[in-house]
């Protein structure tokens, strides 16, 4: 028994810690993976890299991402109007916030930590998942300290991270959540880039 508890919520605790405290280091990624190849000896579908539910995954992911662009809109013009010119921005920082942030963040915060904190046979909008889903949405949240000089752009960031955890604990695929997160961030760096 209690080397079950260790294996299935302790050990995962603490690589989730692990993840929210370095999300930057890229091999980090490893930790997650490995673990659950070699610990708990289980495929990458079980982590949410399956063509299981691909389609409603891929819709609802479309879904959350067109959603929340029209939420984070209006915040970017009322806090950013002001300035006269775009941002610039270079290749290294795209492929970060469109490609690398979505993969890594939505395997830690949806795939990994839902999978061993949530009842994945269950609702959901049961108890446990609600309150595994508000948990892990909010060490999404804390990782996004950056925008505290614009508060308000935390209320797309939240509900991503509940939305994409939603999706997943419906579907069980991590990629539409890969696809929200990413066509989002996409959409955030283009708004950054335009001229006001």
């Amino acid at each position: 028994m209690r080397t079950e508890i260790w294996r299935w919520k302790i050990v995962p605790g603490v690589i989730v810690v692990i993840l929210w405290l370095n999300g930057w280091f890229f091999p980090l990624l490893l930790l997650p993976i490995l673990y659950v190849r070699l610990v708990e000896q289980k495929g990458f579908h079980w982590l949410g890299f399956s063509r299981r539910e691909l389609r409603s995954s891929m819709i609802g992911g479309v879904a959350i991402a067109l959603a929340l662009m029209g939420v984070y809109y209006p915040l970017f013009r009322y806090y950013f109007s002001n300035r006269i010119q775009g941002d610039a921005v270079d290749l290294y920082g795209v492929l970060l916030d469109v490609l690398w942030y979505p993969v890594y963040e939505e395997t830690a915060y949806r795939g990994f930590t839902l999978t061993h904190f949530a009842n994945l046979d269950e609702p959901g909008l049961s108890p446990r998942n609600l309150i595994s889903n508000v948990l892990q949405s909010l060490l999404f949240l804390s990782i996004h300290k950056h925008h505290l000089s614009a508060p308000l752009v935390l209320v797309p960031v939240f509900l991503l991270a509940f939305l994409n955890g939603l999706l997943f604990v419906r579907t069980r695929n991590l990629f539409g959540c890969i696809v929200a997160h990413s066509l989002l961030n996409g959409f955030a760096v283009l708004l950054r880039t335009l001229p006001r």
